[in-house]
């Protein structure tokens, strides 16, 4: 039998099983991907469920992609009429059908992170609310945070005194309130309303389960509250639901995703079959050996040990740099020594960090060095001015509601629709509790000038006459049409110049781009569309067939591989990020750095430094607990420089004379305890909790609810109030 082929034995007993609920720990690099394509084609080959009542849940566009083609290999057309999608994909699919329940429209749009922000600016401002010590990007964090946790506006209770969860409180549901007047969706949101059509609508529940017969849930270990009642809810009344994944692998806390998912999987679906992929068909021995080593030290895990029939391997390159310049100098020497002596190309490595901010010493040192290099997870092409403009157009077309995306495009290109037009028409739309579009109905009695009455019903004609187009042309003829229609390429023709040239060149790329959607799927439309660009990652745009070093944070590496891979500013309060404090928080950076490690195929190399800039000032940096977890005998020190070009640092590092704390388990520097009485002001050096020590930069006010600017060695700059510090002698 096809389906069968090519397994290991504890593959093919998690292949066969079919009498139940499943859980197959699939550790890195153990073919998880395959045993989840031939499962999908084992229930096909045997009859034993129709692809149509198949649904197979990933969690990245590009996974989904990967999996359909290979059930394709097995059983042809049939892969058609299978579910194959992300979590959000899904979810937005089923909305489109059952949304009209809780009152939206079928046409809601999907906000990204700029909207959000544009839509909570414009309630912070319209009623004047002043953010203390926090920004609108925090709040919006601890939005989804909530939303994530299953906990509703009416249902948040802030910690007492907190400013920031009284905040908090206040713009949860104005923002909710906002988003649904929008009809409009956030990415939580697509998650999170599904649940509440199921719970107060038990018949459309029971249609779901009725036609997803068997779920298949890919990374189980990252999945959070709301995919997790997402899956029992479906797999509820057949119980046939099997996840794959890897608890050393859970990385996504920050975001929701909770561990314990996967590790209480057994009790959730009783009887359930447990499975261990134990076999690694990627990396070396020693590789593993190190990887292994590492997670080991963590509490929080299932006991599992990979191993893999190939030979052990290069040790593990450890290199000790003077500063960052000169650490990414060692591994640009490497990248060179490796391709002159293994004939590797440039798209054999991969540089993996724990933040973004260290690309730019790194580029600047490969730019220098001509090595030619890709980031995964810059700008995206979809975020790119001319690109987002366009993509606001569409929104309007298909929901006229959407203000955010109306305020965005009302004069671009430029109409002679100004702020003061534009805030006429916002006061009347309000007052009239009308959307921006639907205001346009009334544009006469709107106290502005002839020109900008002209020009608002110029615009309100162009969206209408595009609107009535969709219903006679296919989407693609309708968006080269429309995007004709508006002038913008024009526009940028006359301003002339290399960027505005860049901006037509990438509007004919997204031209492109719709082509290519159009040839791809079933029935393409406008919504259809949009939803797929809003639920794009980078990863599912990242060119991985290009010849260049790929760069990315840990995160973004995760279920990808590479010959080589080198992991950068293995540092104390790097990489663990200092986080909160806590264990939890350290086994999930010691996971992080686990996933990194078993990205690579043959080589590892490991870098860290004995100094690094922070905030403009030059700090000794102590060296990762995580690199003293892997065994001596697994490692080899890195050579020295060879031809490679690297400015050097000029700044010395700072001193502080200062007494011995503990922080992660590690010797940090602290001054000691001031004399009573002693003031606070700009220059003190005070104590915090949870941050630790830090320098006053800024103050407002006086006293105990003094407004303070410290700078924390670990933590950067933050808003305090002075009762939560004490101060402390130099």
């Amino acid at each position: 039998m096809n389906s069968l082929v090519g397994l290991n034995p504890e593959q093919r007993k998690a292949v066969e099983y079919i009498e139940g609920p499943s859980l197959i720990f699939a550790g890195a690099g153990s073919g998880k991907t395959k045993v989840l394509t031939h499962k999908i084609a084992y229930l096909i080959e045997n009859g034993i469920v129709a692809p149509e009542h198949i649904l197979a849940v990933t969690f990245t566009n590009k996974a989904a992609k990967e999996l359909r083609s290979r059930v394709e290999s097995f059983i042809g057309n049939k892969v058609q009429a299978m579910t194959v999608g992300t979590f959000h994909s899904i979810c937005a699919r089923i909305l489109r059908r059952e949304i009209e329940h809780l009152g939206y429209a079928r046409q809601f749009s999907i906000y990204d992170e700029d909207d959000q922000k544009a839509l909570l600016k414009k309630i912070v401002s319209d009623r004047s609310i002043i953010l203390e010590g926090t920004t609108v990007k925090n709040i919006l964090s601890r939005i989804s945070l909530l939303k994530n946790q299953m906990i509703a506006p009416e249902d948040f209770e802030p910690r007492p005194g907190s400013i920031y969860e009284q905040q908090v409180k206040l713009l949860y549901p104005l923002y909710q309130q906002a988003l649904q007047k929008l009809d409009a969706l956030d990415f939580d949101d697509l998650l999170i309303l599904p649940l509440k059509i199921f719970d107060q609508y038990p018949e459309v529940l029971k249609k779901y389960q009725h036609k997803y017969r068997f779920i298949l849930i890919d990374e189980y270990q990252d999945t959070n509250r709301p995919q997790f009642l997402f899956m029992e809810m479906l797999g509820r009344s057949h119980k046939h639901v099997c996840v794959v994944g890897d608890d050393d692998q859970s990385i996504y806390s920050w975001r929701g995703a909770d561990i314990e998912n996967i590790l209480r999987f057994d009790r959730v679906f009783q009887g359930c079959a447990v499975f261990k992929l134990e076999q690694n068909y990627r990396s070396t021995n020693n590789i593993l050996k190190a990887a292994s080593a590492v997670v080991r030290c963590n509490q929080l895990r299932a006991d599992k040990t990979l191993w893999s029939q190939k030979e052990d391997g290069a040790l593990i390159t450890k290199i000790d740099a003077d500063n960052e310049y000169d650490e990414a100098a060692r591994i640009v020497s490497n990248i060179q020594n490796e391709i002159h002596r293994a004939k590797r190309k440039f798209k054999d490595f991969a540089i993996l960090y724990r933040t973004n901010a260290q690309t730019r010493v790194l580029e600047e040192i490969f730019r220098r060095n001509n090595i030619v290099y890709t980031i995964v997870g810059g700008v995206r092409f979809y975020e790119r001015k001319e690109i987002k403009d366009l993509l606001a157009y569409f929104q309007i077309y298909s929901n006229p509601k959407d203000d955010i995306s109306f305020r965005r495009i009302i004069n671009i290109p430029p109409r002679g629709i100004g702020k003061t037009t534009l805030g006429e028409l916002e006061k009347y739309a309000q007052e009239n509790n009308l959307s921006l579009f639907d205001a346009l109905e009334y544009i006469d009695a709107l106290e502005v000038g002839s020109r900008s009455t002209n020009a608002l019903k110029s615009f309100r004609d162009l969206v209408r006459r595009s609107q009535s187009l969709r219903q006679s042309v296919s989407f693609e003829e309708w968006s080269r049409v429309v995007i004709d229609d508006l002038g913008i390429r024009s526009y940028y023709k006359e301003s002339g110049g290399e960027e505005a040239r860049q901006r037509m060149a990438n509007i004919d790329e997204f031209l492109n781009d719709i082509s290519d959607f159009c040839s791809k799927t079933d029935d393409p439309n406008l919504e259809s569309y949009l939803e797929t660009v809003s639920l794009a990652s980078s990863i599912d745009v990242w060119e991985d067939e290009k010849n260049a070093v790929s760069m990315m944070t840990l995160h973004s590496a995760k279920g990808l591989e590479f010959p080589v891979v080198g992991i950068c500013g293995l540092n104390q309060g790097l990489l663990p990020l200092n986080r909160d404090n806590s264990e939890k928080a350290l086994e999930e950076e010691r996971r992080l750095f686990y996933v990194g490690l078993t990205r690579a195929k043959e080589k590892v190399f490991l870098t860290s430094s004995q100094s690094r800039s922070i905030a403009g000032e030059t700090q000794f940096a102590s060296e990762s607990i995580f690199m003293r977890e892997i065994p001596e005998e697994l490692i080899t020190r890195g050579t020295a420089l060879e031809g490679v070009v690297a400015p050097r640092s000029s700044r010395k590092p700072r001193r502080y004379a200062a007494a011995s704390v503990s922080f992660d388990g590690e010797s940090q520097t602290a001054s000691r305890p001031a004399k009573p009485g002693t003031e606070i002001k700009p220059g003190s050096l005070i104590s915090h909790k949870i941050f630790g020590i830090g320098k006053v930069q800024e103050m407002q006010g006086s006293g105990q609810n003094a407004r303070l600017r410290i700078y924390f060695k670990t933590e950067g700059m933050k808003t305090i109030i002075a009762r939560y510090v004490k101060p402390v002698s130099r």
